[in-house]
């Protein structure tokens, strides 16, 4: 047993120097850390494993949690974290260290498990410990960040039209796009506005009207949404007053031609 805290104490001193970072509760512990993290300043752990980690990109699922630093014992396997603020959504966010620490066992209750990572901004202003299930993989979109519409003074009327009109998907990808020509051969299809959540992976499409005919638009941007348990494209298009999003399979590729 001694040998293996050795060799675990070990393992951190070369991936987590003294000094470097902080911790949260994974997602599926948050609940059963919360005793613990709020009863002091900080809070020690037992330090099962750490590694590295190749360089990968995330970005925060939803609210803003918890970002700890954490200072790592040079001669036994303990890790000792102390919150020092919050990460926020609609930021990109760089992995590059991973640990997992267990809670002491009590009378009430077991002892738990939770996995956190060392994140960091690109430009290194922003970097501590968070959970792991706090985040998902991938780099924030420029949607995701779109700040909210409207705030607590929203009043419930509008609230009401806006669910009368437009309908709430989830977001599954959003991506800019290389700026590119569509037509529509046959009915106009219609478009929509989009307006994306700034704290959720939701975004919720109304018709604003049907394409002209006879045009060519240009497409620069392409989310993806679950929309009647199917994954469905949509384009953003612009052409001139006309803006808006378009399912893709609707258009084809190309500037419009008139007939011969």
């Amino acid at each position: 047993m001694m040998k293996k805290v050795a060799m675990v104490a070990a393992a951190a001193a070369m991936v987590l120097p003294l000094g470097l970072g902080a911790i949260a509760p994974a997602m599926g512990t948050t609940t059963a850390f919360a005793a613990t993290k709020t009863a002091a300043k900080k809070t020690t752990y037992n330090l099962k494993s750490a590694t590295t980690l190749k360089k990968t990109a995330y970005h925060v699922k939803a609210g803003k949690p918890t970002l700890f630093s954490g200072a790592f014992a040079a001669d036994r396997a303990k890790v000792t974290f102390a919150k020092k603020g919050t990460l926020k959504t609609g930021t990109t966010y760089y992995a590059t260290k991973k640990v997992v620490v267990t809670t002491k066992a009590t009378k009430k209750a077991k002892a738990k498990t939770m996995t956190c990572v060392y994140v960091k901004t690109a430009n290194g202003k922003v970097k501590g410990w968070v959970a792991f299930g706090d985040l998902a993989a991938g780099k924030a979109t420029k949607k995701a960040v779109v700040k909210k519409a409207t705030k607590k003074a929203t009043t419930k009327k509008a609230v009401k039209a806006d669910k009368a009109t437009g309908k709430t998907y989830t977001l599954l990808k959003a991506k800019t796009l290389k700026k590119t020509a569509y037509h529509y051969k046959a009915t106009a299809p219609a478009f929509y506005t989009g307006k994306f959540a700034a704290d959720q992976s939701k975004v919720t499409l109304t018709k604003k009207g049907v394409l002209p005919a006879s045009k060519t638009f240009y497409a620069t941007k392409e989310i993806t949404v679950k929309q009647n348990k199917k994954n469905v494209k949509y384009l953003y298009v612009t052409n001139n007053k006309t803006k808006g999003f378009v399912q893709a399979n609707k258009l084809t590729a190309g500037a419009f031609k008139a007939a011969d």
